[in-house]
């Protein structure tokens, strides 16, 4: 039987990726996304493309009724929509707030509740979160978005046990920095403008100019995602977390393989203010 997966957040960057891989794998996809016009891509016999927003719980559901009504059930289920955040804690609106939790934590929660009745009377299937790097290493001047992935990261580790009896699998993505991304790219757009208390001034300024500065590590790209994600459903084994990229295999390894001093210290010398800034 021909497997179908519906897929969040598809109409760019690692949703579209993703949608990509999953059809050339031979899998029927519903592609999803606010605006099925913003879909750039060919389009396919086994793709069907539908609105749904994360936030709509109206929309959550049309999503999952028209994958019933066009391919008959749904095997995966992968969230992938997300935004990101880079601002001063201090100064972060209680509007931004909500938005990141509602799209990035309650958003998933609630495709996920949609999602188990469909894969259970499939006989079981994939639930596959999107989280990030910064739920292993949380990244400064990003505080809510970390806190929004973080959470989605720890639900999701707690979910496997609940649904496996049910034959749901959890699977987690944690991509490490993916500067190609559109949602890098408004992120680093709307910091751009970023309204900075002068008492936090130099320390942005420093971690702007490691962001735009060369980096050490081969960084992946959306297509690793997608691999990493369409490997996730294929594998047999327990396994929960796949991680990707360089950058975010240093930062796993400090936090998880190493003392808590190791991490503490290498933590200070990779996020803690330098003395060119220190002051300035």
């Amino acid at each position: 039987m021909q497997k179908t997966v519906l897929i969040t957040g598809s109409s760019t960057g690692f949703g579209q990726a993703t949608a990509r891989r999953f059809l050339t794998a031979g899998w029927n996809v519903v592609a999803t996304m606010r605006n099925t016009d913003d879909w750039r891509d060919d389009l396919a016999d086994r793709l069907h493309l539908q609105p749904l927003d994360v936030t709509d719980l109206v929309s959550i559901r049309a999503a999952f009724a028209a994958a019933q009504t066009r391919f008959g059930g749904i095997d995966a289920v992968l969230n992938i929509a997300g935004i990101g955040l880079f601002s001063v804690f201090e100064a972060t609106t209680d509007e931004q707030v909500r938005e990141q939790f509602e799209t990035n934590t309650f958003g998933p929660m609630e495709i996920m509740r949609q999602a188990i009745p469909h894969l259970r009377a499939r006989g079981g299937g994939h639930i596959v979160n999107l989280t990030s790097a910064s739920s292993t290493v949380p990244e400064p001047l990003m505080a809510i978005y970390n806190g929004s992935k973080s959470a989605l990261d720890n639900m999701s580790e707690t979910l496997r046990f609940e649904l496996a009896p049910q034959n749901i699998v959890m699977r987690i993505i944690q991509p490490g920095f993916v500067p190609t991304t559109e949602l890098v790219k408004k992120q680093w757009a709307a910091a751009s403008s970023l309204v900075i208390p002068p008492e936090y001034e130099s320390y942005v300024h420093q971690r702007m100019d490691f962001f735009q500065s060369p980096p050490k590590n081969v960084l992946p790209t959306a297509e690793d995602v997608a691999e990493a994600i369409l490997e996730s459903v294929t594998d047999t084994s327990n396994r929960l977390r796949w991680v990707v990229g360089a950058d975010q295999t240093e930062r796993f390894h400090m936090r998880h393989e190493t003392s808590e001093g190791a991490y503490n210290t290498w933590g200070w010398n990779t996020f803690g203010p330098v003395a060119q800034h220190v002051g300035n």
